[in-house]
Formats: C-alpha cells, structure tokens, sequence
C-alpha cells in the first residue's frame, strides 16, 4: 500500500530532521560565541588595571587609546594626553606594580610618516597588516606587520617620528 500525505502535512522524520539540525546550529553557534568572548578577553585583560596605573604614576592626565604589544614582555600601551594637552605615551608591562618601569615618552608618534617611511622601503609587491605602538631595544617604536612578495610574514620596526627604520625581517614560511 501506498503511502500518501497531504500537501500540507509534513512527514515525521522531516521533522525530526529540521530539528535535530537546529538544535546542532544553535549549539555550535553557542559554542562559537563563547570561544570568541573568551579569546577577547584574555587580549584585553588588564587593561583598566594598566590605565590606572599609568594615570596613578605618570604625567598623563587622560588615557584615550590602551593597546597590546608583545615583545619580549606584554605590554600595554596606554596613549593619552598630559594636563598640557601634549601627547603622550606609557608602557606598562601586564601586572606591573612598580612605577618605575613605566616607560614614558611625550616624543611625537606619527602614523602617516611611518606607513610611508615603510611602503618606500618595501615597495610595491607588500601588503602591511598593521601599524601598532611598540618597543624595539626597550625603547619607543613602531612596528609594521606585513607579508612580502613571497607571502612572508614581516616586521619592521621605525623611530617613533618614523623617520627612520631600526630593524626590519621577514619570517621564513616553513614557520608561519
């Protein structure tokens, strides 16, 4: 005997199957916020704590930008201005608690020259990534991430003004 439905009756397995699949969507969906939330905040953990520190123990008056560096330390890198209204910039090493190893500069950071500084010095063939505040020899820097004509991952690091350009590498891909 032939079996035969109604245009609008659904079968039972069909619905068994639409809700076996959303209930698989929605828990990997879950599951996917979760692992996201969790990952930003272990990048941002710390960083009210550092923009107090660094408010409590230097010139600055206001902090506008906290960023990460990591280097041979993480650090975090709070940019901000002082009650002058010059800017300036601290590094505090993640969980520091002595004041004194705040690194603290009011030297000019310029942006636009460092990404022209580095497109004239790689050229045409790379692709930069990002322009972060860092540290290069304990001391205030940028550093450019970028991948070359080879598809290389590299980093070069430039003088806070971004003149002039301190070190530059690039990752052999067998370590990407």
């Amino acid at each position: 005997m032939i079996r035969r439905y109604s245009r609008f009756t659904v079968p039972k397995w069909a619905k068994i199957t639409l809700f076996s699949a959303l209930a698989v969507l929605i828990i990997v969906l879950g599951c996917g916020i979760y692992v996201y939330n969790t990952a930003q905040h272990a990048r941002t953990e710390g960083f009210e704590a550092s923009e107090d520190f660094a408010l409590k123990n230097t010139d600055l008056e206001t902090a506008d930008e906290v960023t990460r560096f990591n280097g041979e330390h993480v650090y975090h890198v709070v940019k901000g201005k002082q009650a002058d209204g010059e800017d300036a910039i601290a590094y505090v090493k993640k969980g520091e608690k002595d004041p004194k190893q705040i690194i603290y500069t009011t030297d000019t950071a310029d942006e636009q020259q460092v990404e022209s500084s580095w497109k004239t010095a790689c050229g045409a063939e790379c692709e930069m990534d990002d322009v972060r505040l860092g540290l290069y020899d304990d001391a205030p820097a940028w550093e450019v991430t970028y991948r070359d004509e080879q598809d290389r991952l590299g980093y070069s690091y430039y003088t806070l003004d971004g003149s002039e350009q301190l070190e530059s590498f690039a990752l052999s891909s067998q370590y990407q």
